[in-house]
């Protein structure tokens, strides 16, 4: 038969050998969650990465597409305008001449 102390002494043997596994545990635990997180952090990093040139590419393709908008825009307004300024220079010719003829 075995004594109360001899008893207590196993106990506690015992309560010992569970603690230090339950802190292996832990710190295993610990470890595997924080190399996830850093795992997690990563890809995620790398998928706003490659968000945002995706955005940035689409942001330029927009930027040229408005930008040969205006200068369409530009062309068509100049062409206007040089086609009334031309339908004028008969007039301003015939103006210029009459100035120098008056002059003469």
């Amino acid at each position: 038969m075995t004594s109360i102390m001899e008893r207590i002494a196993e106990a506690e043997t015992r309560a010992d050998a569970i603690l230090e596994e339950a802190n292996r545990t832990a710190r295993e635990l610990v470890a595997k969650t924080k190399t996830e997180a850093e795992d997690a952090i990563a890809a995620a990093a790398e998928s706003q990465r490659a968000h945002t040139v995706e955005i940035l590419q689409q942001a330029q393709t927009d930027g040229e597409a408005i930008a040969a908008e205006v200068t369409e825009r530009a062309k068509s307004e100049t062409d206007k305008l040089i086609g009334e300024a031309e339908k004028n220079v008969p007039e301003a010719v015939a103006y210029l001449m009459e100035r120098i003829e008056a002059t003469v």
